[in-house]
């Protein structure tokens, strides 16, 4: 499975060498200084690990670090400071963080970071992920989010299943998982006005959290 990374940061540069340190060894890395689209990350279960900037401007790391905690208590959090010291190290803890990375960042000690915790992520991904017994696979799933994401209006599931390369059993049934969860959303819409039984289509829940429609036509 390919580890998937967050980062926020306010400043660009950090993110950029993050994104040029995690590419080096094949991880996948989601940048932002937007904390609301950090928290959309989490909800829709798109980062394994997330590191945080300690001070930001909009939304501080010690409060994002809580949020984040609540909606997930898997994710691996990992705040990044120039500040050291046990009262902040003992805050940080305390708001749900599991480590801290120490800025100026160094490729070395990232890398030797992030394996460790990635460990940590799969011990707690096996206490609380069930979806194999589901037949899930969380790759194939992210990559239907993902995919669901680029669609301009609610897509059906031959739509999905086609841009994904999926059989159409196979992209139904993550389709249906996902609006169980509250990922996407269904909703329901005759096709080309052809009567019968009104088609399915889904699209992302803005919030992660979206209540399933009843139809929109």
């Amino acid at each position: 499975m390919v580890l998937h990374i967050g980062a926020i940061d306010d400043d660009k540069s950090i993110l950029y060498t993050l994104e040029a340190m995690a590419s080096t060894e094949g991880w996948r890395m989601l940048t932002t200084s937007e904390p609301e689209e950090c928290l959309g990350w989490i909800r829709l279960d798109e980062v394994d690990i997330l590191l945080v900037d300690y001070h930001m401007p909009v939304m501080n790391g010690l409060h994002l670090i809580k949020k984040a905690r609540e909606l997930s208590a898997k994710l691996v959090l990992i705040a990044l400071t120039v500040e050291d010291g046990g009262d902040l190290a003992s805050k940080l803890i305390m708001a749900g963080a599991d480590d801290f990375i120490s800025k100026p960042i160094r490729l070395a000690d990232f890398t030797a970071r992030i394996r460790l915790h990635e460990k940590l992520f799969s011990h707690r991904e096996q206490l609380h992920w069930d979806e194999r017994q589901k037949g899930i696979s969380k790759d194939t799933m992210r990559k239907v989010l993902e995919k669901l994401k680029e669609f301009s209006a609610p897509a059906d599931c031959d739509d999905v299943a086609a841009v994904c390369g999926l059989a159409y059993v196979t992209a139904h049934r993550y389709l249906e998982y996902l609006a169980d969860r509250g990922l996407a959303v269904r909703s329901q819409g005759v096709q080309d006005g052809k009567p019968g039984r009104p088609k399915t289509y889904y699209s992302v829940s803005p919030a992660g959290g979206g209540e399933e429609e009843k139809g929109n036509g």
